[in-house]
């Protein structure tokens, strides 16, 4: 719990009586490496946190090809949060890349402490807001630049995916083939 708790004090002072309600709230589940957290079309009805190990986020298209959209790994939350206010299905899976545990609060838990707690509303948007800007910088990162130097920006910003993702989801990831991103290693 205390990561959790570490990430809401990045933005807010967390009272004793909120540490309560999360303590008594908060779920722990853990998952081998290659399980499903999460399933493509699903409706989401919990909000987690990655405690330890890595999640690959990735759609899978009608012709069944897989398309990775990111990964996250300790002290980072995991889900869409759109799609779990809306109660509307998840645009994709999660699916351990290590073994991972991860900590959740229900849907109706995390309403109820904003109900309890509403000056969380505004924690919660500036999150929404820092990860929203993080998605568009990654966007535009990967629809701008060439394959070489989309890798060298990764290197630069997430070098925790190259010791821990393999290579054909780092590939996906960058929108390449496994073959150009050998090239673009080989060359380095």
């Amino acid at each position: 719990m205390q990561q959790v708790i570490d990430f809401i004090s990045g933005f807010i002072q967390v009272s004793e009586a909120e540490l309560h309600f999360i303590a008594d709230n908060l779920q722990y589940t853990s998952f081998k490496k290659g399980e499903i957290l999460l399933q493509q079309g699903q409706i989401p009805n919990k909000l987690s946190f990655v405690i330890k190990g890595a999640v690959r986020g990735y759609y899978t298209d009608e012709n069944g090809m897989e398309h990775t959209l990111g990964f996250a790994f300790e002290n980072h939350p995991l889900g869409a949060f759109d799609s779990f206010t809306q109660q509307m299905p998840i645009g994709f899976t999660g699916c351990a890349l290590e073994n991972t545990d991860t900590i959740w609060i229900s849907q109706s838990a995390f309403y109820r402490f904003l109900e309890t707690y509403p000056r969380y509303e505004k924690v919660v948007r500036t999150i929404i807001s820092q990860y929203m800007t993080l998605e568009g910088e990654k966007t535009k990162l990967l629809r701008i630049i060439s394959s070489k130097e989309r890798y060298r920006a990764l290197l630069e910003t997430q070098p925790e995916l190259i010791q821990r993702v393999p290579l054909k989801y780092i590939a996906s990831y960058l929108g390449i083939t496994i073959e150009t991103l050998s090239r673009i290693r080989a060359k380095r």
